[in-house]
């Protein structure tokens, strides 16, 4: 089973996987070949409609070594590029460790949170801490889609059948709701500071409802999607830079102190704070803030 990106305690044994996000500044329009380590990595900038639904699109190559997966809020279509397969990734609850196969080599497409739900026949709330095929889940004319990204030469033209995917009219199986859209985006935004109950009220619903929109579209309850938010934020604050300490962290980080700061990574991730942020940067996808 194959989990979300993650870090990796052994870079050179894993082989490399470089994500292109949503809100990275510099984009190319197609795709760079570079060369890191044993593995090829490529970059790719997001055109529309991927910019608008797509967070990271990621290829890797594993050499059999074990991963760190952190919680992130998304879900992701992963494609085995050997098998042509494909499963689609729920949001989780906490890291997982997981070691693809020696040689399984996958391109991932990392949706935005809340978008992926509009493309399956599924709730996201089942998927969560979970993996599942793909095909069955979507509508009867793109459920060749695995095959067709497996048979393709190049990631290019990956990109491309995915953006005819996501402009098709036919595959959505639900619609986008825009109360859902603004919390997520708010809650990213702030880092998970916003308050859910003050959310809930701008968008004009019960803090109950806005509870059940997130179970059905992002996977998790908007409450530790906002923990999750400031977990991340945290890290991606000690990779660019070193904190005198802990508490310094937990301050900057939104944490009400540092036990309340230890105790969120310790449910999350399993890990210390700079634990994370110290294992080699292979597969996280930095938002807007980074």
């Amino acid at each position: 089973m194959w989990r979300r990106r993650g870090c990796c305690p052994a870079e050179r044994a894993l082989g490399h996987l470089l994500t292109h996000s949503a809100g990275e500044r510099a984009r190319s329009r197609a795709f760079a070949p570079l060369r890191l380590g044993y593995n090829r990595a490529v970059s790719a900038a997001l055109p529309p409609p991927l910019a608008t639904t797509v967070d990271g699109i990621w290829r890797f190559q594993s050499l059999g070594a074990q991963c760190r997966i952190l919680p992130d809020g998304c879900m992701d279509f992963v494609f085995d590029l050997n098998s042509g397969t494909a499963e689609v990734v729920g949001s989780m609850t906490r890291a997982e460790l997981i070691a693809p196969p020696l040689g399984a080599r996958y391109f991932g497409v990392r949706f935005l949170p809340g978008v992926a739900a509009l493309l399956i026949d599924a709730h996201a709330g089942e998927l969560t801490d979970a993996s599942v095929e793909l095909a069955p889940l979507l509508c009867a004319e793109w459920r060749t889609l695995p095959e067709r990204v497996a048979s393709l030469p190049d990631d290019s033209a990956r990109v491309h059948t995915l953006e005819r995917f996501l402009a098709a009219a036919n595959n959505r199986r639900r619609v986008s709701d825009a109360r859902l859209t603004f919390a997520v985006n708010e809650l990213r935004r702030s880092a998970g500071a916003r308050r859910v109950r003050e959310l809930a009220r701008e968008v004009g619903v019960s803090e109950r409802q806005l509870e059940r929109l997130f179970d059905e579209r992002v996977g998790v309850r908007p409450k530790l999607f906002a923990r999750v938010m400031r977990m991340q934020h945290a890290v991606t604050l000690l990779r660019k830079r070193a904190l005198p300490t802990q508490a310094a962290l937990a301050i900057e980080a939104g944490y009400s102190d540092e036990p309340h700061l230890l105790r969120d990574f310790r449910e999350l991730t399993a890990v210390t704070p700079r634990e994370a942020a110290a294992e080699p940067h292979v597969g996280i996808v930095q938002d807007a803030r980074a």
